[in-house]
């Protein structure tokens, strides 16, 4: 059904409903925004009537005289800026609230214009459903104070009662001032509940609550109310002192109130509000921190996704000389498996759906040998290091340093404090790492002789919300030494003593997650300086594991006890399918390729393997259409399929079980793994 060009009664969600609530005009140019706003405001249970242009909005607000104005800037004829004009000049609508709507009150210019064209509020789109309907409550109850005060001044006595009990039933404090004389005439009872005063103790000494607003607050908030006195208008939001002993945040609204002569220009009254926003503004901050955080946490995963691959190309680039010696082999070959241990696991992280959502980072509980996570951090940072042309000396104990923990995470602090004081240390500077171990823990200490730190930034550093020193540029989420890391330790800014605070051009996991991620460990992190220029010394502390608890795992892969299989391996990867023909065989099985479902269904009944490791991500004909195939074949009814697949959530396993094959591997695959597999005894 084709909705109408200019006019339209919006009906009721629910036709069993008994009744509507206020009016609201809807006044949207374009149909789709128009249908949404209607929806939001039928399911707050509002009625609504629409207008597509601004004389149909005249024109519908002068023969309905709804309770709210809800008003888009962009209209056709007419713009929201001169409907404004012309309903607040109608002496009939001039008290009628309108809530403008556009993206273009992003900016203040637009903003002050809105107001200064008679708007009650405005809301910059694209807004939320939640902070639509809260503002036109707001202004609703504004209006009905409004209402209310206007029913008191034609006659003050005999509906002075009715006001005080429309008044004292709002949560929101209610206000009546006078003008002439500057005092207070009413005041309602939930002033108590804000200021901790009796609404009596206020009459009395209306300045007693400017004593509580916050000292940084007090001088705006004593001019506007002095601004106040002068036109009887009053929009303001402060900090506050509350009765609860917290800080609160409030916004003071207020209206001059004339004479009941529409001609009289003189303030009478002003009538105002003070309303409690803390719980809307907390709810906006943190709206706009859940963001923020996602973006930090995906800055987060790719730089922790980066690290691991810069030893890595360095191990392959000393790999690939023409006649690298035994020693360089073997020394490349460690790098590769340990970085490839590392950035599996970050891959998994990457795959936890949770920990995106929640933000929260689960701990694998292992016992970690910690001078492993130091040199698999070192091996990170080294490139960097050696670009900066920095000396970096390694002093550990001969003893274990066994701790609970996950090794990935202690490489990830350590790797994240190395960059940190690589970033912070001029070239050619000097970076050292020392352990000791005693009392039941260990402490690892990364000096530089960097830029150091001031005392201030010494207490404020693990903290992102923490406001810097004066004079410094330091953004809210820190970076380096001022709670993060900088990729290239271009220095930005200066504090008043001289040291230098950067802001870092790439992503940079932070100081505070260093924190965040050693309290996991059951230890603690500290700084340390001199001061400006004197370098700097971060100290890690965890609780070491009872050597008796430890046994270090062995490195050698155990080799297979079963017998030799007939293997096929089905992957349309190419070095991939070659790697895992290579290593099966050196294993001492039979290995067949096929690079294509295709292949695999049409060479099965020849080869007859016992043992099929299938890619499902293929191209034409996918891993779950190979394997029904395979199943059908009668030569294939007792081998056993292998799903090998870089998907790992357990709704990813389930759907491969359930699909027939016997297991699920996840890429890569472990060479323990493979061997647990094959040492199985056939189906």
């Amino acid at each position: 059904m084709r909705r109408a060009a200019a006019v339209r009664r919006v009906p009721a969600m629910n036709a069993s409903a008994p009744r509507q609530g206020r009016l609201i005009l809807n006044v949207e140019d374009g149909e789709g925004p128009r249908y949404v706003k209607s929806s939001i405001l039928q399911r707050a249970g509002f009625s609504v009537i629409e207008a597509s242009t601004g004389q149909a909005a005249l024109s519908l607000a002068r023969q309905h005289a709804p309770a709210l104005v809800l008003l888009a800037l962009q209209l056709p004829d007419i713009s929201g800026f001169e409907v404004c004009r012309l309903l607040k000049a109608d002496p009939h609508l001039a008290h009628t609230p309108i809530l403008l709507t556009s993206s273009a009150l992003a900016s203040s210019s637009q903003r002050v214009q809105a107001l200064e064209c008679g708007a009650d509020s405005f809301i910059a789109e694209p807004a939320e459903p939640e902070e639509l309907v809260a503002s036109i409550h707001s202004l609703l109850r504004l209006r009905t104070a409004e209402d209310a005060y206007h029913r008191t001044s034609q006659a003050l006595h005999d509906n002075e009662d009715m006001f005080r009990q429309l008044a004292e039933s709002l949560v929101d404090v209610v206000w009546l001032l006078d003008a002439r004389d500057r005092r207070l005439l009413f005041v309602s009872p939930s002033v108590a509940d804000l200021c901790g005063q009796p609404p009596e103790k206020m009459l009395e000494d209306p300045q007693c609550c400017l004593a509580r607003v916050i000292p940084a607050d007090r001088a705006r908030v004593a001019q506007a109310f002095a601004g106040m006195l002068q036109d009887g208008h009053l929009d303001i939001e402060f900090q506050l002192m509350h009765a609860d002993g917290g800080i609160h945040e409030i916004r003071a609204r207020a209206f001059p109130v004339h004479g009941a002569d529409i001609r009289e220009t003189r303030v009478l009254r002003v009538a105002g509000t003070c309303q409690d926003v803390t719980s809307q503004n907390r709810a906006r901050r943190a709206l706009r921190g859940e963001e923020r955080r996602k973006e930090q946490f995906l800055a987060m995963l790719a730089h922790e996704l980066r690290n691991p691959l810069a030893p890595m190309r360095s191990a392959v680039d000393l790999l690939q000389q023409p006649a690298p010696t035994p020693a360089d082999t073997f020394r490349a070959r460690d790098v590769i498996g340990r970085q490839l241990r590392h950035l599996s696991q970050l891959v998994d992280d990457l795959l936890d759906i949770s920990r995106f959502n929640q933000g929260t980072i689960t701990l694998r509980q292992d016992l970690v040998e910690l001078r492993g996570a130091l040199n698999t951090a070192v091996e990170t940072v080294r490139p960097v290091m050696e670009a900066q042309q920095h000396t970096l000396r390694l002093a550990l104990p001969e003893q274990p340093l066994p701790v609970r923990g996950d090794m990935v995470r202690l490489t990830q602090i350590f790797s994240n404090l190395l960059h940190n004081a690589a970033a912070y240390t001029p070239p050619g500077g000097q970076i050292r790492i020392d352990a000791t171990a005693g009392d039941g823990q260990v402490a690892v200490r990364i000096h530089d002789n960097g830029m150091g730190l001031s005392q201030t930034l010494q207490r404020l550093l693990f903290d992102p919300l923490a406001p810097g020193e004066p004079g410094t540029a330091t953004a809210a989420s820190g970076s380096g030494h001022a709670g993060g890391e900088s990729d290239n330790g271009a220095d930005t800014g200066a504090d008043t003593s001289g040291a230098q605070l950067a802001v870092p051009e790439g992503p940079g996991i932070g100081l505070t997650l260093v924190q965040q991620l050693v309290r996991l460990h059951g230890g603690r992190v500290r700084a340390e300086s001199p001061g400006p220029g004197e370098g700097s010394t971060f100290v890690v502390e965890l609780p070491i594991e009872p050597w008796q608890n430890w046994h270090p795992a062995d490195t050698m892969a155990p080799r297979p006890s079963g017998p030799p299989r007939v293997i096929m391996v089905v992957d349309d990867n190419t070095d991939a399918l070659e790697a895992m023909s290579m290593t099966l065989t050196s294993l001492g099985h039979t290995v067949v390729t096929a690079a294509d479902g295709e292949s695999a269904v049409a060479r099965a009944p020849e080869v007859k393997p016992e043992v099929v490791l299938l890619d499902l991500g293929m191209p034409t004909m996918d891993g779950f259409e190979t394997a029904r195939r395979l199943r059908a074949l009668p030569e294939m009814r007792g081998a056993t399929l292998v799903a090998l697949t870089g998907y790992g959530r357990p709704e990813d396993r389930r759907r491969a079980l359930e699909a027939g094959f016997d297991r699920h591997l996840i890429k890569p695959a472990t060479l323990e793994s493979l061997i647990r597999l094959f040492e199985e005894p056939g189906d």
